[in-house]
Formats: C-alpha cells, sequence, structure tokens
C-alpha cells in the first residue's frame, strides 16, 4: 500500500518512551537491542526508549536478522538485556531459547501472538497502530494462554471500546477501539482530511 506519512511530534516520542522505560525497566545498566529496520516505527521506539534511559544502544546487523542462532548467539556475546522482536521472530526466538545468559525482556506487538510457554525471561505482548506511536496497550505473557490479549491500555494512551454511535461499552462487549491521550499523533502527512 501507500504510506499514510504519520506526524509525530517530539512530545508523542517523549511520552512513548518514558512510558516504555517505566513499563519495561529500562535502566542506564540496559543494553538495548535495535531489530527494526529504520524505516520502521518500532526503530523509533527502540532508538527513543534506550537513549532517554542512558541504556547502551545495540544495532542487530542485517545480515543476521532471520538467523535465531545468530540473533541468540549475538545478544548473549554483546549482553543485550531488552529486545523488541516481529511477532513471528519473538514466537519463534521465545520457543526455542526459552532461556537466555543476558535477557531480561523481550517484547513483540504488531501481529496476534500464538499460544506459547513463557520462557524465563520477561514476554511482553504489546499493542499499538504507528498513529499511537507505537504502543497503547500491554501484556506480561506470564502462563500458556490459548488467546494472549493485548492486555490494558497504558498511562499515556488511555483507550475504551465504543458502539458503532461512539458510545462507551461495558467490560466485556464487543465494538470499536477507540485510542486518546497524548501519545495519539496529530494527523496524516498532506491529508488534513
Amino acid at each position: 500500500g501507500k504510506p499514510k506519512g504519520v506526524l509525530f511530534e517530539h512530545s508523542n516520542c517523549v511520552v512513548t518512551a518514558m512510558w516504555t522505560k517505566k513499563y519495561l525497566n529500562i535502566t542506564e545498566d540496559s543494553k538495548y537491542a535495535t531489530y527494526a529496520s529504520f524505516g520502521f516505527d518500532a526503530n523509533m521506539g527502540d532508538l527513543c526508549s534506550a537513549l532517554t534511559s542512558g541504556a547502551a544502544l545495540v544495532i542487530v546487523p542485517e545480515e543476521i536478522r532471520l538467523d535465531l542462532d545468530a540473533i541468540n548467539d549475538y545478544f548473549a556475546n554483546h549482553g543485550v538485556t531488552h529486545v523488541l522482536l516481529t511477532t513471528q521472530v519473538a514466537y519463534q526466538f521465545a520457543t526455542i531459547y526459552k532461556e537466555h545468559p543476558t535477557l531480561k525482556v523481550l517484547t513483540t506487538g504488531g501481529e496476534k501472538l500464538a499460544s506459547l510457554e513463557p520462557p524465563s525471561y520477561q514476554l511482553y505482548n504489546l499493542y499499538g497502530p504507528t498513529e499511537t506511536t507505537l504502543y497503547a496497550t500491554g501484556k506480561i505473557v506470564e502462563h500458556k494462554e490459548t488467546n494472549i490479549p493485548i492486555g490494558l491500555s497504558n498511562t499515556t494512551a488511555p483507550c475504551m471500546i465504543v458502539s458503532k454511535y461512539g458510545k462507551r461499552l461495558p467490560v466485556g462487549a464487543a465494538g470499536e477501539l477507540i485510542i486518546t491521550g497524548k501519545q495519539v499523533s496529530r494527523g496524516y502527512l498532506n491529508r488534513p482530511d
């Protein structure tokens, strides 16, 4: 498709980075691997979250991105503690490498996460469209679930479920997800509508 050109402002990125730092416990002692391609919104999240936390940023080389054994070794050799992987890669990684000598937090998002036994490190299922500056909800996967939910809304992107008439619905009702708050971008490039 044609890229939409989401208009982020610095404040959107700052709010996301501060929430991510707290939620995933990223500190100056962390080593955060950036796996996402430079043009992908997740890369912005990796960069901002790591650098505003004082963490070291470890850039995963392009040539090993689809080689799980190489990624596993790379993480261990560089002392990686935090990483966001695409859903399919994260699922395979967490299934094959249930234990890791340095990894503390593996996050994923973008697609539905299939059921799996959680690894020894923390596994977070995150959700949020690009328009919300990445993550609007999150859930730590603590046990095997048939249907892993997207979790609860974070403190800077309150979510609600509404009817087709825009009225809030009670818990458990089906409707449309509305995301609000400081993480929501101001619109699309050259699309004032």
